[in-house]
């Protein structure tokens, strides 16, 4: 045993427990931990102990620190000292999803699910959510948009064909949620970042803006072919290149 843990076990209410004998909660907010986050904390509690007791409940179940518990496994860690809770689902949630968003480890899905079951246990609405825990009501409204993606998204974001963030922010702001796999579909294939899948969205939502940033596209192709008759002369293009070109001009005509 370290020094450092064996002066927190001296205190009062903290106790040693064998590390088999803990286990993580069912509803815990963070699901999945990944081993190569846990290396550095695993070496520093083989050196140095813990700094802090992990908080427990009564059937040994984590409250707060299911961290410390998994790299103590890892560490080959025989005890490890806890103090004892008697914090409801719904607190232990609560203080679990406080210190996560501090440290802003927890992902986006995370959060998400965490919000749900807050609200579930607490019957808060969004908007008295987001005053609990101090962030903005649309920051609130975007992450818990996330539990609406299709099965199709949810497979996309697992194979990190598409971000969390970007998915929420398309849920949140789309009106027509049957278009969703259309405009998820668009942004991997046309690599847009979050600002440009804005701009999509809008363009979907609303005829009139789609219109005002064509017709802009419009203005910037214009001048493109002004430029590039002035310089005609200058730049050399295969039949390749002049066909595309061709295919290009032929399809402006077909669309007036």
């Amino acid at each position: 045993m370290s020094l450092k843990t064996q002066f927190i076990t001296e205190r009062v209410g903290v106790e040693l427990i064998d590390t088999d004998k803990l286990k993580l909660r069912d509803n815990r907010v963070r699901q999945k931990i990944s081993w190569k986050s846990l290396q550095p904390l695993m070496r520093s509690l083989r050196l140095f102990g813990f700094s802090q007791p992990i908080e427990v409940n009564n059937k040994n179940e984590v409250v707060l620190g299911n961290r410390r518990l998994e790299a103590a496994k890892l560490g080959f860690v025989d005890k490890i000292p806890v103090i004892r809770s008697n914090a409801s689902d719904y607190e232990a949630i609560q203080k679990e999803l406080f210190s996560d968003l501090s440290t802003e480890k927890l992902s986006l899905r995370e959060k998400a699910e965490a919000f749900r079951e807050i609200m579930k246990q607490t019957g808060m609405t969004k908007y008295a959510l987001a005053n609990y825990l101090g962030l903005s009501h649309t920051s609130v409204c975007k992450t818990l948009s996330l539990l609406n993606a299709s099965k199709k998204t949810e497979k996309l974001i697992e194979e990190g064909k598409i971000s969390e963030k970007k998915v929420a922010m398309v849920l949140y702001r789309l009106k027509d949620k049957s278009k969703e796999d259309y405009i998820i579909n668009e942004i991997i294939r046309k690599k847009l970042d979050i600002v440009q899948a804005g701009n999509l969205v809008a363009e979907i939502n609303n005829p009139e803006i789609f219109k005002k940033h064509f017709l802009a596209r419009i203005k910037a192709f214009k001048t493109l072919l002004n430029n590039f008759e002035e310089k005609r002369k200058t730049i050399k293009l295969d039949e390749k290149e002049t066909a595309e070109i061709k295919a290009a001009l032929d399809a402006v005509k077909k669309a007036f």
